[in-house]
């Protein structure tokens, strides 16, 4: 006789998992395993039922009767015809943690001759996939439920936001060991990186108590992706099913918004339909706010910086992607001149098109970045990318430099430039701490990045929706509401850093002095 046992943890009060448990001819409309259940025979507390169920292409057929002990949370089965000769268990329900931990336990016999011992181990554990299976798809009915309920406005079970992020590069993932574990002793970078990609999605951290300046307060979850940035090149389909593992993470802790920072949020873009197929929990990129953070980064570096935004030339860099053409389309209405550069020449003709129903300024396309910053009054880096996008001294004497992509890519290089200013842009000031615990690229737990605020706002409104999702649906109105959003509950542009530190208003100061010196001896950006 082969023993069978497995268990999983259920985001739901028992007498729902019984419920649902019990509803067998349910089953095929969302376990694609089970193809057919038939109750043939029904009274008060028993059962007869027909199975049909299908794992790794091998199909097992039978007839059980089920017995149902309400009291004990416990569903017991026994075979009475089919493909095995001994096949009995049962379900238990117990408690656990505001929710339900599920146990099957079964008891299997083939009764083949000669090949009981051959294969019995195999078939066993193809049984045990099916269970598997059958409490995955349990646990996800039961989730859809949840957040079905949030049209009704029924958010008894619905609360808090989730942040998922990751480390930005191989460095900041070691910072991120060593904080925990100072003395850790690196082994080969090959090997932790691996062990890293083998780990699932988990919840990092708790956010408790976060305080807006209306008072409200909410709680949220940071949630650990284990990827960095270059496995999205080298492996999508892994990182994608990280992002959904994560997005799982959020809906077993009753999140009522999810945000993907970093490059979940592009993996998110290249697999959307996937994602929103196979999650429940409302997702948010947190692009519209991180735009909304950009364009006040830029008016405010502008006035500091002496420089009238409606005679300027604006370079994005990564300008057809999310968050760059977003800000070229507000921006257009605004400056005389935008250059939008890409790698593809067909996203170029695209996103020139669309632009030049926008606003007044001239448009402008470039494959050339370098090229593209020489005449640019600001340079706004949105392209997301792992290694160099511009060379620093082609950007000209003056020029305003928002670093909004991720990981950053020019504001924490090395620069001896003191003539432009450089900040890491997208960013907020917030009324109340945000702490994951560990270092995730900011100067202080009180600056977070616009994707990771923007799903806190949306808690903190309840609005628990899809708010920035799709490429190009980032508008002008959209924008201006999560701003007043923010601003209703004290959040607010961030502070100027470059790197790990705050560019204090007499270093800016002295850059428009350094810029005014450099145009009065006639020099460019190229000398």
């Amino acid at each position: 006789m082969i023993q069978i046992r497995t268990q999983k943890v259920i985001q739901a009060p028992r007498w729902k998992v019984l419920r649902l448990i019990t509803s067998v001819k349910d089953f095929p409309r969302y376990m694609p395993n089970v193809k057919q259940c038939t109750v043939l025979e029904k009274k008060s507390r028993s059962a007869l039922t027909s199975w049909e169920v299908e794992v790794d292409k091998m199909v097992f057929k039978w007839k059980q009767h089920d017995e149902l002990d309400i009291p004990n949370f416990t569903v017991r089965f026994e075979l009475v015809s089919g493909d095995l000769e001994h096949f009995k268990g049962q379900w238990v329900l117990r408690e656990h943690d505001g929710g339900t931990e599920v146990t099957v336990e079964a008891a299997v016999k083939m009764g083949i001759p000669m090949l009981e011992e051959v294969i019995g181990k195999v078939i066993s554990e193809k049984l045990r996939k099916n269970f598997d299976l059958m409490l995955d798809a349990l646990g996800d009915r039961l989730t859809l439920m949840r957040y079905k309920n949030i049209r009704n406005r029924n958010l008894s079970r619905i609360k808090g936001f989730a942040v998922i992020g990751h480390p930005y590069n191989l460095q900041h993932l070691i910072r991120y060991f060593k904080y925990f574990k100072p003395d850790f002793e690196l082994p080969s970078q090959e090997f932790l990186m691996k062990v890293f990609e083998l780990a699932p999605a988990y919840r990092a951290q708790t956010l408790e108590h976060f305080k807006s300046i209306t008072g409200r307060e909410v709680h949220g979850y940071f949630i650990m992706c284990p990827i960095i940035p270059v496995a999205l090149i080298l492996s999508p389909d892994r990182v994608i099913e990280k992002v959904i593992q994560a997005c799982k993470v959020a809906e077993q802790l009753g999140a009522g918004i999810a945000t993907l920072g970093g490059f979940t949020s592009i993996a998110g873009e290249q697999f959307g339909r996937m994602l929103t197929t196979q999650v429940h929990v409302p997702i948010t990129t947190g692009n519209t706010f991180t735009v909304a953070m950009v364009i006040e980064g830029i008016e405010k570096a502008a006035r500091l910086m002496e420089l009238d935004l409606a005679k300027a030339h604006v370079t994005v860099i990564g300008g057809t992607g999310d968050i760059g053409s977003a800000c070229a389309r507000i921006l257009a209405e605004r400056v005389e001149e935008i250059t939008i550069t890409s790698r593809s020449e067909k996203n170029l003709s695209e996103a020139e098109r669309v632009l030049s129903y926008y606003g007044k300024a001239q448009i402008r396309t470039s494959r050339d970045n370098n090229e593209a910053v020489k005449n640019a009054d600001v340079v706004i880096a949105a392209a997301s990318s792992t290694s160099s996008i511009v060379d620093i001294q082609c950007i000209k004497p003056g020029a305003i430099v928002c670093d909004v992509g991720y990981p950053k890519n020019i504001s924490y290089t090395t620069c001896d430039r003191n003539d432009i200013l450089i900040f890491s842009g997208g960013t907020c000031a917030l009324p109340s701490e945000f702490d994951t615990g560990f270092d995730i690229g900011l100067p202080s737990s009180r600056v977070l990045y616009g994707c990771f605020a923007e799903a806190i706002l949306l808690e903190l409104e309840e609005r628990y929706e899809n708010f920035s999702w799709g490429k190009g649906n980032i508008t002008p109105d959209r924008v201006t509401l999560i701003r007043d959003i923010g601003k209703k509950h004290g959040f607010t542009v961030a502070p100027f850093f470059w790197g790990g530190r705050m560019v204090p208003d007499a270093e800016i100061e002295s850059t428009l002095k350094a810029k005014d010196r450099m145009l009065k001896q006639g020099k460019g950006a190229s000398s």
